[in-house]
């Protein structure tokens, strides 16, 4: 079987989708499966990592580092000369309609939440609404398969009729995040005192991460008591700077190397997030597989193992009651459940090799019935 991975979210400083790939170029080393992986970038090339070949096709520049194809047509000529057996789209969903469709299972991996991102457009209601019937009906509904990433997406998209729908919960390294990377020096290293609690947030730094209303939130917290670290590049980078000079309590670094995350992840008090919405959630469970519960708003997911850490209520005054909260539910029991429930439920090479099973038997039921 040949699969090919398309998807525009993939760069240097790029987050869950590129972590996604990377995951499946690493476990496709042990495979018996041709992958082919097709990125835009700042010009033309193909190489090799591992067993999987990249091709980066011409692109124009968006904000925040990322980049999108300039032609459709690149993209039909790399299916036509590689000739995949599934085409796997990851968080690009317009661009099915354009795509040539000979001899492969189109497969869509619902890494983005539509609906939530349109309403988030600075456009008037009537055409978000436009734009989400296309997206639904021309785009998702085309696809063989579309993969979703937690089980309120299953149902979501079962009411809305789909019947394609498969649920494919991804993964963390559970090597690579694990408590025994914790630092008890990690403190002293920052200049952060003891006896105060260690919050982490590590993400995109973008309106539909909450950003501004998890600042808020830090802002209502005793600044005695209280370090936040926040680790991160985006749009709203300029505004952690900026609360970063005003307040001696948080500590900005736009970036870190997964080793050096997986650290800071195992010697957090807690993972903290303003988010309003999340597909699956990577960096909840990169820091629930390090030990650290997650204090954030509860987004109905699999992900948010323990819901006594999460806020119903979207609000920073809420978000702020459930981090203090959270100080007094922390212990090594709760840090030892929580690693226990990431090892057995989203192993990232676990659930891939439930994806690739997948795919077998969708190509062969496609080729002999």
């Amino acid at each position: 079987m040949k699969l090919m991975d398309i998807t525009p979210y993939y760069h240097p400083t790029s987050g869950g989708i590129k972590t996604y790939i990377n995951y499946k170029v690493e476990f496709m080393k042990n495979q018996d499966v041709e992958h082919v992986v097709v990125v835009p970038g700042k010009k033309p090339r193909t190489y090799t990592v591992g067993r999987t070949r990249f091709y980066e096709l011409s692109s124009f520049g968006l904000i925040g580092g990322y980049r999108f194809f300039s032609s459709v047509k690149e993209i039909n000529r790399i299916i036509e000369e590689e000739k995949p057996d599934v085409v796997e789209l990851g968080g690009t969903y317009l661009l099915v309609p354009f795509l040539k469709r000979k001899n492969y299972l189109l497969s869509v991996f619902y890494h983005a939440d539509a609906k939530r991102e349109i309403e988030l457009m600075p456009m008037p209601n009537p055409f978000k609404k436009v734009l989400l019937n296309h997206v639904f009906e021309r785009c998702l509904k085309k696809a063989d398969l579309l993969l979703v990433p937690t089980e309120k997406y299953k149902r979501e998209f079962d009411a809305l009729g789909f019947e394609n729908v498969y649920y494919t919960p991804m993964g963390v390294d559970t090597e690579l995040f694990n408590p025994s990377k914790r630092d008890f020096y990690l403190k002293k290293l920052l200049g952060v005192e003891e006896k105060k609690f260690l919050l982490l947030y590590a993400g995109r730094l973008s309106v539909e991460k909450g950003i501004k209303t998890l600042l808020q939130a830090f802002e209502l917290l005793d600044p005695s008591l209280f370090q936040l670290v926040v680790v991160g590049k985006g749009p709203l980078s300029f505004l952690v700077k900026w609360y970063a000079k005003r307040f001696n309590n948080l500590t900005y670094i736009p970036y870190l190397e997964k080793g050096e995350l997986s650290v800071l992840y195992a010697s957090a008090d807690l993972f903290v997030s303003a988010s309003s919405f999340e597909t699956f959630g990577f960096a909840f469970l990169e820091a629930q597989a390090s030990g650290t519960p997650v204090c954030a708003f509860d987004l109905e997911l699999e992900t948010q193992i323990l819901k006594e850490f999460l806020s119903k209520e979207r609000t920073s005054q809420a978000l702020a009651q459930a981090i203090v909260k959270g100080t007094d539910l922390i212990s090594k029991s709760t840090r030892l459940y929580l690693r226990q429930r990431v090892e057995e439920d989203f192993s990232i090479f676990k659930n891939l090799e439930r994806i690739i099973s997948l795919y077998y038997s969708k190509t062969f039921a496609r080729t002999y019935c």
